[in-house]
């Protein structure tokens, strides 16, 4: 099947790579332009985009996909599907119109759970058991097309939402030629979502970059790891008479010693075994980045810092940009 791909972000280059490999075609790659990046803000492509142009593929950038040089682009290439991955823009539908199979969107959820911008980041968070993937028709309602293949995975107890995206996005590349097989064959199997069992996953932001080391141990460990590597959860360390010592951002934990039970006054206190004490139990840092250094384990971090028992360590609930 001849197809015209959409998308920006990494999640989407296993897929391409796959269907690369299959008996479709990708005639054309559609991404966002370039952006500012990095610490000199140079003009950086999207993944996709960079994926694209390293391979010699013929590709488009383009802030509005639903404009007209886009839409006479599809009318020269026909193509019969589109398929569409962490884009970051809406079809209209006189785009989708231009493929008779319309178009197909690879979605990091098992929807309709997580339907929105960070389903990843929130199944850490809410420290779901799975995690998954889901290829569904593109629709005008975002996210809400039916189902025409899921894949699901357990989430690790350590895994940060970083590491889930990548098992995601590999997870999911082998199910976008089975659809395009089954669609070609006509045998593909549609599934409505319900729409009441759909819930919603908000763009994460700086604000909500937070934890709060009152609560039980599994809870501060699911937030910290769903907000790793972006926006990351800021930590100030103080040693035990409340000096400052360092802030920085913790990237990677796991909950430990589930039953042990902690005063108000000992949470956010760094124990013997330099775990820090939560409400209930208590987080083992794995990796960490000190403010302007490179991240470290923790053996390194208490090396150069002093993560040692009786410091202290708390949130540093960050400050909102006006």
């Amino acid at each position: 099947m001849d197809i015209v791909f959409l998308g920006s972000g990494a999640f989407g280059i296993p897929s391409l790579e796959s269907l690369g490999r299959s008996g479709h075609r990708v005639l054309h790659v559609i991404s966002q332009p370039d952006r500012p990046a990095g610490r000199g803000k140079h003009e950086t492509p999207a993944p996709v985009a960079a994926w694209a142009l390293a391979k010699g593929m013929p590709l488009t950038r383009t802030e509005n996909a639903n404009g007209a040089d886009t839409l006479r682009l599809l009318r020269e290439l026909k193509p019969e599907c589109l398929v569409v991955i962490a884009f970051g823009q809406k079809l209209a539908d006189e785009l989708l119109a231009l493929a008779p199979r319309g178009g197909i969107n690879l979605h990091s959820s098992l929807l309709p759970k997580y339907r929105g911008a960070a389903p990843i980041n929130w199944a850490v968070i809410n420290d779901d058991a799975l995690a998954g993937v889901s290829v569904i028709e593109v629709t005008s309602v975002m996210d809400a097309g039916d189902i025409l293949a899921a894949a699901s995975t357990p989430i690790g107890p350590a895994e940060t939402a970083g590491e889930l995206h990548d098992r995601l996005a590999q997870l999911g590349a082998p199910l976008l030629p089975e659809v395009l097989d089954r669609m070609a064959a006509g045998t593909v199997a549609r599934v409505p979502q319900d729409p009441r069992q759909a819930t919603r996953a908000r763009k994460l932001s700086r604000e909500i970059a937070w934890v709060d080391f009152s609560l039980p141990a599994a809870v501060v460990s699911a937030r910290i790891r769903g907000m790793s590597p972006w926006p990351g959860v800021q930590i100030e360390l103080t040693d035990a008479t409340g000096k400052p010592r360092v802030q920085a951002t913790i990237l990677k934990c796991q909950a430990t010693a589930l039953t042990a039970v902690h005063g108000p006054e000992d949470c956010g206190k760094v124990l013997t075994d330099r775990s820090i004490a939560c409400g209930s139990g208590s987080v083992q840092i794995l990796t960490i980045q000190p403010a302007g250094k490179k991240a470290m384990d923790a053996q390194a971090f208490a090396n150069g810092y002093g993560l040692a028992s009786g410091a202290r360590v708390r949130s540093v609930v960050p400050v909102p940009v006006r």
